[in-house]
């Protein structure tokens, strides 16, 4: 009698209800492991494949895919200083993962140099530009940095379409007809992985000035540090 007893309330050993039998500790662990693999693309991962990916591993039904989120989250910052973002789709929830404190080098040494350089002074650009630049601006800037040749197309591809994937850069068409143009403007994961006051820190340097010598710009990164903190 006490086994049967037993046997209805042990997760491990009711057939009768395989929710309770789900390994959450396991699950978490894994969408860790999941959302790490991504990370290093830094195309947004789909709430949907997490999902997916956990059904077909763990079989872990959706009413528990929330609180393995959640925890996988916590492990996230705790072990690898980052953190899950949600951000906006029309394909449904999106997340990106940033990193948790402000990097010296603002992006991973494991991407390309040039790609680097080209959208630190993109941001930069952008950001000293009042928070958008046309493209043909934009073209003319990296052209006069010596970072993206005139006729460079394979470049300004990164910047309308594997950056604007990235999330690091917005790319959308203004006005309509005659009128219409395209400007570049932050994406959700610049404005959450990439410190103003570090954009214009560079800037003083490169000009031999201060950071308030540019007020507008000053104001607004030093707004960005206080609200962080």
């Amino acid at each position: 009698m006490s086994q049967r007893r037993n046997n209805r309330t042990n997760p491990v050993l009711n057939n009768s209800n395989p929710e309770r039998q789900i390994d959450l500790d396991g699950a978490i662990k894994e969408c860790v492991r999941f959302i790490v693999c991504r990370e290093g693309s830094k195309i947004p991962i789909k709430r949907a494949e997490i999902v997916k990916h956990l059904s077909s591993t763990y079989q872990l039904p959706k009413n528990q895919v929330n609180s393995v989120i959640v925890e996988a989250n916590r492990k996230l910052k705790e072990i690898y200083g980052y953190k899950l973002v949600q951000v906006e789709a029309k394909s449904g929830i999106q997340y990106i993962v940033v990193l948790t404190e402000d990097s010296e080098s603002l992006l991973p040494t494991s991407v390309d140099v040039q790609q680097r350089k080209l959208l630190i002074a993109s941001l930069t650009h952008i950001f000293m530009a009042g928070g958008s630049v046309k493209d043909d601006d934009m073209w003319k800037f990296l052209a006069e940095a010596n970072l993206l040749q005139e006729n460079d197309h394979a470049g300004r591809k990164l910047l309308t379409n594997t950056f604007t994937r990235q999330m690091y850069l917005n790319f959308v068409k203004e006005g309509d007809g005659e009128l219409a143009r395209n400007i570049f403007e932050w994406g959700q994961r610049a404005v959450e992985e990439v410190p103003k006051r570090f954009l214009l820190n560079k800037m003083a340097q490169a000009f031999d000035k201060t950071p308030d010598y540019w007020c507008e710009q000053y104001k607004e990164a030093t707004t960005e540090t206080a609200e962080e903190i």
